[in-house]
Order: structure tokens, then C-alpha cells, then sequence
């Protein structure tokens, strides 16, 4: 990737108003993913560069196989402004409006004039997944990009990203073990004084300072025994 050539689509992008990646993409699908604008193609070979300009366009917009990727990258824009492609427009749209010749155009097909089978829409949806990634590449990626099914090492791992499946330096997480403590019998002098303070089973025992003490009746004075009187008993007896 030429940062110099990534610089210039980021800027071209930027001056139709398109996004960079499907700017990119859809410049990779015209040159078979070399980015050259000097690749020739379609009926005849009489096609060239980036979005394979034919004969008529090459004059009217000034593209030629001796440009640079940077110098080429202006007739790209005059011919997209002047067919109609407008800020915003997504990749469907920038696509017709290169193979179909205006936007709008989803269902039209230049298999006839030496194109890929397919119309406008077949092409971005089923065709283009591999170019989008080689464009997120040239735009950024730290390695040549490669779609998931391209990928020349099966037994690669890591997160996937603009390289595909990229390798992390970082190692995987891990859990930290619980710190193992001893076990200890179970010191019933300290429980004590949790619950009684330092006084300990003392406390416990005795009765807590200024409660009142239970209240106690006097024992009554012992009785004496009265010896019995018979004749008193007979005196007091009716007669």
C-alpha cells in the first residue's frame, strides 16, 4: 500500500462526496484488484484504468495509460460528477453510475460489451466482497488484505480485521487464583470477649453493675407448741 496513493483516493473521495471504501472497492472490481491505471480490459482490450474508461471517455475526460494512480484519479471524478453521481450516494449508485453510466441504473448488465456477467446490483452484492476488503486495505490495513475464505493460513488466530485473521501479540486473559489462607481454630477467649467485653465470663457471670437486686420477704418467727389442757377442754363444755 503507497501512502501517497492512499492520501490521494481519501482526497478524491472527499472531493465527489463518496466514501472512500466503496470509492476503493469499486476501483479494485474495474482493475481486478491491482489499483493500476494502466490495466486495459473489456471488448477488445480497448478499456483502461481505474474504472475502465473506454475509447470516448478516455478523450473527453483526459485519462490515459501513462497517469499515475494520484494523476488519473481527476478524470475518475469529471466523469462521475458530469454522469450524475451526487454527495451521499452510496456504493449501488457509484457503481451504475461507472458501468451503467448514471446512477440508478441496478439492473443493467454490460455483459454484452465484453463486462462480468451479472447487472449493476448482482455485482456489488455478490461479487465485490473480496475488492471491499483489498480497498479497506489500501486505505489503512497493516497487511494485504484477505477475505476469510482467501486466507492462505487456516491455522492463523486472533481477531479479524483489514488483514483478515491478524495475530495478537497480547496473551489471552487470565484469572487470577484466590489467595489460599490456613485454617485456624476457632479461639473461643476472643468470642467471649466480642460478646462480653474484656471482663470475659465473669461479666457473664455476675450480676451487671446497678441492676437491682431481687426483692426478698422476712421469713415469719417459728411457732411454738401450746400443750394441750384437758380438763380446761371438759370446763369449757356445755353441761
Amino acid at each position: 500500500m503507497n501512502a501517497a496513493d492512499r492520501d490521494a483516493l481519501i482526497a478524491s473521495a472527499r472531493r465527489i462526496g463518496a466514501d472512500p471504501t466503496d470509492y476503493g472497492t469499486v476501483i479494485s472490481y474495474e482493475t481486478g484488484g491491482t489499483f493500476s491505471p494502466s490495466i486495459r480490459g473489456g471488448s477488445g482490450n480497448r478499456h483502461i484504468g481505474l474504472i475502465q474508461f473506454g475509447i470516448p471517455e478516455q478523450k473527453q475526460y483526459g485519462a490515459s495509460q501513462d497517469q499515475s494512480f494520484a494523476e488519473q484519479l481527476p478524470a475518475v471524478e469529471r466523469y462521475l460528477v458530469d454522469r450524475g453521481f451526487k454527495p451521499g450516494m452510496g456504493i449501488l449508485d457509484l457503481y451504475s453510475t461507472i458501468n451503467a453510466g448514471s446512477p440508478g441504473r441496478y439492473n443493467a448488465s454490460d455483459a454484452g460489451n465484453g463486462g462480468a456477467p451479472g447487472t449493476v446490483a448482482d455485482k456489488v452484492n455478490s461479487q465485490m466482497a473480496g475488492h471491499r476488503a483489498k480497498a479497506a486495505a489500501f486505505l489503512g490495513g497493516d497487511a494485504a488484505m484477505t477475505m476469510p475464505a482467501e486466507a492462505g493460513s487456516p491455522s492463523a488466530s486472533g481477531r479479524f480485521g483489514f488483514a483478515g485473521i491478524e495475530s495478537s501479540a497480547a496473551s489471552a486473559p487470565t484469572m487470577t487464583a484466590p489467595t489460599q489462607t490456613e485454617d485456624k481454630p476457632t479461639d473461643y477467649g476472643a468470642l467471649l470477649k466480642l460478646v462480653a467485653g474484656d471482663k470475659g465470663l465473669a461479666a457473664l457471670a455476675s450480676p451487671q453493675a446497678g441492676a437491682a437486686e431481687p426483692s426478698r420477704m422476712p421469713a415469719p418467727p417459728p411457732r411454738r407448741a401450746i400443750p394441750f389442757d384437758l380438763n380446761a377442754y371438759l370446763a369449757r363444755l356445755p353441761r
